[in-house]
């Protein structure tokens, strides 16, 4: 006994079934061959019959699903990403707050007056702005 000579079953007629209603969707069958393989399709008692019903159409690959990411992955690839977003903040927190120590020791050194720390008005609000972002971590999601 051969595949074709074994009984099918409904889930088999139906998987045929749908493989000839996508068939005809494409166009590959009109109208009368369609209804004519999908009454026979259900009336078929073995493999051999569902097979000659689509024997002359393409066979059809399902495609693969999209796999869906982690959300392990994610949510680590974006603390990753924070995490470097608030280095880089703080590198220039750290170089606008030398420069303007700079430019206010070049400017008491050359005045000789007593010192008005100035620089704490660009480095105070700055860097408190920074110490809330960083203490706050990733809330605002």
């Amino acid at each position: 006994m051969t595949d074709d000579d074994l009984r099918a079953g409904d889930e088999d007629r139906d998987r045929t079934s749908a493989t000839l209603r996508e068939a005809y969707a494409e166009g590959r069958l009109d109208h009368d061959e369609f209804q004519g393989r999908l009454d026979r399709a259900q009336q078929a008692k073995t493999y051999g019959e569902l097979a000659e019903l689509t024997r002359d159409l393409p066979s059809t690959v399902p495609a693969a699903p999209v796999p869906m990411p982690d959300p392990a992955v994610v949510t680590s690839a974006r603390e990753r990403d924070r995490r470097k977003g608030l280095r880089a903040a703080w590198a220039s927190w750290l170089g606008v707050s030398v420069m303007v120590n700079i430019i206010w020791f070049a400017s008491w050194m050359g005045d000789g007056s007593a010192p008005y720390y100035w620089p704490i008005w660009v480095m105070g609000p700055w860097g408190g702005a920074m110490i809330i972002a960083s203490l706050a971590g990733g809330k605002d999601d």
